[in-house]
């Protein structure tokens, strides 16, 4: 086993907000992973480059830690040498460090350097090119879809940046849907907010009546693919209209000459098994993976997200610079989780 020290490496971190376009390019051409575009967000990330800025990683920085979130973006020899820049970083900053949702490779090269790694779940990837709903694999997919069309509902692509009907109703669909668990209302780079990243994503909706009902907001992966990432629905829409929703956004992908979509990182789960947890992450760990599960519902979200059957997975992984977390650390990273590390008692900001 290796560790890195602080004089092994001299990477400085840059804001993100200041090279975004930079950023945006680099991710186009080599991103990988669902949610890696969040680095474009209004959250104060940082990034460190390898050597020619062609390969990044980014994190936030709390009180008494460091949260990668997903796998650097490059090739997977160079994610590794970007970790352990973090690692350095870390070091000198005497900050742990988490890295969260990221690849084998990622956590092949955490271990080799003493983190600890736990297994969390599987990325679900869909081949656009052989998409469809026919057979058997995603019957409840279909079967939701034409209920839904007996009860009146109609899908179609949104453009809520030109289309103030559009922005409005989603906008009612997003705060309703907020308003009914404190949880929805995150303030962390994790929040559902349709119009981030707008200028990057795709709308596709759900209405019943002439009333946007549901919705899925589509982030890009890179040039190739894109990622099917907040789906909001008002409690009382019928069955298959957030289904209907996604499969009408795939069906257009597919049409548009892309080659994948990701259903995101679903936790604890793989084809074939329902909820796995079989790992023993400690009191304090334990307690960090309840918020988790109490947040965000895993259960709920597998059980949803997994009737889109894979074409192909990705096991995804915890990784953590030390090997027992101490509840400093551990409501260091349960603030980032939760809020905007620059975000005021009321809300507001201030720099980071």
């Amino acid at each position: 086993m290796t560790r890195p020290t602080k004089e092994f490496d001299a990477s400085v971190p840059e804001k993100a907000s200041l090279i975004a376009d930079e950023l945006a390019l680099v991710l186009e051409q080599r991103g990988s992973e669902a949610g890696q575009y969040n680095v474009l967000g209004p959250d104060p990330w940082q990034v460190l480059w390898n050597d020619d800025r062609t390969a990044f990683i980014s994190f936030l920085e709390g009180r008494k830690c460091l949260l990668a979130w997903r796998s650097p973006v490059g090739h997977p020899d160079e994610q590794g040498q970007l970790l352990v820049r973090l690692l350095i970083y870390g070091l000198k900053v005497k900050k742990a460090v988490f890295a969260l949702v990221v690849n084998d490779a990622t956590r092949s090269v955490g271990e080799d350097y003493g983190m600890v790694s736990i297994w969390m779940g599987t990325e679900c990837y869909l081949d656009l090119t052989k998409w469809s709903l026919d057979g058997t694999r995603r019957h409840k997919v279909r079967w939701a879809m034409n209920q839904g069309t007996r009860n009146g509902l109609t899908w179609r692509e949104a453009f809520p940046l030109t289309n103030d009907l559009d922005r409005e109703g989603m906008a009612r669909v997003e705060v309703r849907w907020k308003a009914e668990r404190t949880e929805r209302r995150t303030d962390s780079f994790l929040r559902t907010s349709f119009e981030e990243l707008g200028g990057f994503r795709r709308y596709f909706v759900c209405e019943r009546f002439g009333e946007i009902i549901a919705f899925v907001a589509c982030t890009p992966v890179n040039a190739r693919g894109w990622y099917l990432q907040d789906v909001v629905r008002l409690s009382t829409a019928p069955r298959g209209a957030l289904e209907g929703a996604m499969a009408h956004a795939l069906a257009a992908f597919k049409e548009d000459g892309y080659d994948f979509a990701s259903n995101g990182a679903l936790p604890f789960w793989e084809p074939g098994e329902s909820w796995s947890d079989p790992h023993q992450f400690g009191f304090v760990g334990n307690m960090v993976v309840r918020f988790f599960n109490h947040q965000y519902r895993f259960r709920a979200i597998n059980q949803f997200r997994s009737k889109f059957a894979p074409d192909r997975i990705e096991h995804q992984f915890v990784l953590r610079s030390q090997l027992y977390i101490s509840p400093g650390v551990a409501r260091s990273l349960i603030k980032l989780l939760k809020k905007h590390p620059g975000a005021t008692n009321d809300g507001h900001y201030f720099n980071s």
